[in-house]
């Protein structure tokens, strides 16, 4: 198993420029620009909410607004009018709910003094669960992208393209993936963000839920499911 792990990660490495093409932007282990080429942490949170069932270009024009406002900062959206915001987000699908939702939130992060605070509690899973409108996906990805804490979000993609590269049958149960690869993956900030990223930017482009696109895909030689399925040729697709 481990020798699949290094060869995903080689091929994940050699992913970057596809990464970026995406939204996903590797760097420092540390850095927010891994989510969406965010700013601060504070960006990584309030997109965090903003993306759910929302395209990445609508959030990316949301947050363009919400910067030339001086609103991309937790402590200026507690201070702000849910009616006002929802305004500022126009084009975020349900911004009306996610307004009021990040209005709360960043009332209850200010509180409790800041991101910083909240990274040093012994249960930030659980007070960011506590959050209307955040679930376990969303929680880790503001505790892996915002707080650098290894905490790995399990989406759909995840699910799917790990069952077919390894052949697994682990079901849908959230907690029980999340404690499988945390288990599999090397205890490194820089791998979980290449991990999560290169997994979704697969799920989308190659690893389809149906007629996935095994040909093209980077993991194709590692992949038992594209090695026993019987691969037309990319020309033959084509034509």
């Amino acid at each position: 198993m481990n020798g699949v792990i290094n060869k995903l990660l080689e091929v994940f490495k050699g992913m970057r420029s596809e990464l970026e093409s995406v939204g996903w932007f590797p760097g420092d282990a540390e850095s927010t620009k891994w989510w969406g080429g965010a700013e601060s942490p504070d960006e990584v949170v309030i997109t965090a909410i903003l993306v759910q069932q929302t395209r990445w270009d609508a959030v990316h024009a949301a947050l363009n607004r919400l910067r030339q406002m001086g609103l991309n900062r937790l402590e200026s959206v507690a201070n702000t009018d849910p009616g006002y915001l929802a305004e500022v987000i126009k084009g975020v699908n349900y911004r009306f709910t996610k307004a009021m939702r990040l209005v709360r939130l960043a009332r209850n992060i200010t509180m409790i003094g800041g991101l910083e605070a909240l990274r040093r509690r012994p249960d930030v899973r659980e007070f960011l669960l506590g959050q209307e409108g955040i679930g376990k996906e969303t929680a880790d990805s503001i505790m892996l992208f915002a707080l650098n804490m290894l905490s790995i979000p399990i989406s759909q993609y995840m699910k799917r393209v790990i069952n077919r590269i390894l052949g697994t049958e682990l079901g849908d149960g959230y907690e029980t993936w999340k404690g499988f690869l945390e288990e599999l993956l090397p205890r490194d900030l820089y791998v979980y963000k290449l991990v999560h990223a290169s997994i979704v930017t697969i799920g989308k482009k190659y690893c389809l839920l149906d007629n996935p696109l095994c040909n093209e895909c980077p993991l194709r030689e590692v992949c038992l499911y594209a090695k026993n399925r019987e691969l037309p040729s990319i020309q033959q697709r084509h034509n």
